[in-house]
């Protein structure tokens, strides 16, 4: 198996590729250097729309190049919508940050098996990779099944690891070979050949049937048996360091007191506040994004005491407004119902979806007798909220003595996601205290921190409170 790894699917994806989100391609972009009338145009064009394809920063396809394997994990990545966690193992001596832009996209592949490595323990990330090691990427990523053995005549013994692959390609319409009867194994992937390749299987796996239920068709006022402890053993899974671990019991309590699903509730929360690591989330405890609008997310937001309350709130806030019949945004009870007036994301249902799978896996029987949970008939007044942070001012002239050398920041915030509530700031941590240096303090935020700065210096910085001594 040991090329199996190669792996495929970089096809759109380059060192100097913008990995831009899905929302921001226009169906109508054109690269002006892929032919207008070239076989590939359809699926360069279908995968540019949905963000799978970025270009160039020059605005070209890349139309002729040849894909590298870091590039097919970045597209991997996208491709299969996943989500990084915090704590993968590394099995490979040539990946780190300083040799590749995709570590995460790396790793995030290797974890579910659809990447194993050269077997000596490097993955090359700059280097190509094979016909034959793209049906073996495919295959895993997309579970195609063999439906007959494939025809080419240039298969020989020494591919007899893509042997099931190539046929899995073939027997689903994804790869057809050359004017010849072969397959090429050995020839390397242009970015357009793989972008055919690519959009032939997620069309493959587009159509496949849905036969049994699942979340994304369940009513998500029925009750969820999942567990606190499920809840938080899968965040502190996927983030050891998420705020949210411990929240496990107040998803769970919001569903009895609320009557929506645990299970959506923790998963809707994992989405839009990135595991609680998202600014918003940790400095206002807005876990859903509160009245957080686009033209300025972080002065908008309300402002919560705690991740207990702002669950609370929001399970009061979509079982009254989304739903129950008449409610204003109505449409019905599912995920994808709820979609169409909650969020402009045509995904954000199934993203959800797959996060409640993933914490607990779908299972017919858990909901076969359950009924529809009771409306609250009290309602928690969002409105009411305030957006304003309440800091606790120190008195006048105050000082304090650094007692250990940690971390101080621009904005008391410790995670590398966008900070949105200071403009231009891109670089939050500004350096390492030094113990026993006086500093003058000013105020204190609910999450401990503490806005200090030097003696005889105007800047001020945040570090935590247990840094100083008050």
């Amino acid at each position: 198996m040991k090329k199996v790894i190669s792996n495929v699917l970089a096809v759109t994806v380059a060192l100097q590729v913008v990995m831009a989100p899905a929302t921001s391609f226009a169906s109508t972009k054109e690269f002006p250097d892929v032919p207008k009338n070239h076989w590939a145009l359809e699926a360069i064009n279908d995968l540019t729309s949905k963000g799978v394809i970025a270009g160039y920063d020059n605005g070209k396809f890349g139309y002729g190049d040849v894909v590298t394997r870091e590039q097919v994990a970045a597209l991997m990545y996208r491709a299969l919508k996943l989500e990084a966690k915090s704590d993968y193992k590394n099995p490979y001596s040539d990946i780190s940050v300083g040799t590749t832009m995709f570590q995460k996209e790396i790793l995030a592949l290797t974890d579910m098996g659809i990447f194993v490595g050269d077997g000596k323990g490097t993955f090359r990330p700059k280097e190509s990779l094979t016909r034959a090691e793209m049906s073996v990427i495919l295959q895993k990523a997309f579970k195609l099944e063999v439906k007959a053995p494939h025809t080419f005549n240039d298969i020989d013994a020494t591919y007899w690891w893509a042997k099931e692959a190539i046929s899995a390609l073939q027997s689903n319409g994804v790869a057809a070979g050359n004017e010849l009867g072969g397959f090429d194994p050995s020839g390397v992937l242009t970015r357009e050949s793989y972008a055919q390749l690519l959009y032939k299987a997620m069309q493959i796996k587009k159509d496949v049937p849905v036969e049994q239920p699942s979340y994304i068709n369940l009513d998500v006022t029925l009750p969820s048996n999942v567990t606190a402890l499920e809840i938080d053993n899968f965040i502190k899974k996927s983030h050891a360091d998420s705020p949210l671990i411990g929240t496990g019991k107040d998803f769970v309590q919001a569903q009895n007191e609320y009557g929506v699903s645990a299970l959506y509730l923790a998963a809707h929360a994992i989405l839009e506040s990135a595991y609680g690591k998202s600014e918003i989330a940790y400095r206002k405890h807005n876990l859903f994004g509160l009245r957080a609008y686009d033209w300025d997310p972080f002065a908008n937001a309300k402002y919560l005491p705690s991740y207990k309350q702002s669950i609370s709130y929001n399970a009061d806030y979509v079982r009254k407004n989304y739903l129950e019949e008449g409610a204003p945004y109505f449409r019905g009870y599912t995920l994808p119902a709820m979609n169409i007036k909650y969020a402009t994301d045509v995904e954000w249902a199934g993203k959800i979806a797959n996060i409640m799978e993933r914490i607990k896996p779908f299972n017919k029987k858990d909901y076969e007798n359950a009924k529809r949970l009771p409306k609250n008939p009290n309602t928690l007044n969002v409105n009411a909220l305030d957006e304003a942070i309440p800091y606790k001012d120190y008195a006048k002239d105050a000082t304090a003595t650094v007692q250990l050398v940690g971390s101080y920041y621009q904005v008391p915030y410790p995670f590398s996601y966008t900070i949105k509530s200071v403009p231009n700031v891109t670089q939050n941590e500004v350096g390492k205290l030094e113990n026993g240096k006086k500093v003058n303090v000013y105020r204190e935020d609910p999450n401990g921190w503490v806005e200090f700065s030097f003696e005889n210096a105007q800047e001020k910085y945040w570090t935590l409170k247990n840094n100083l001594k008050l």
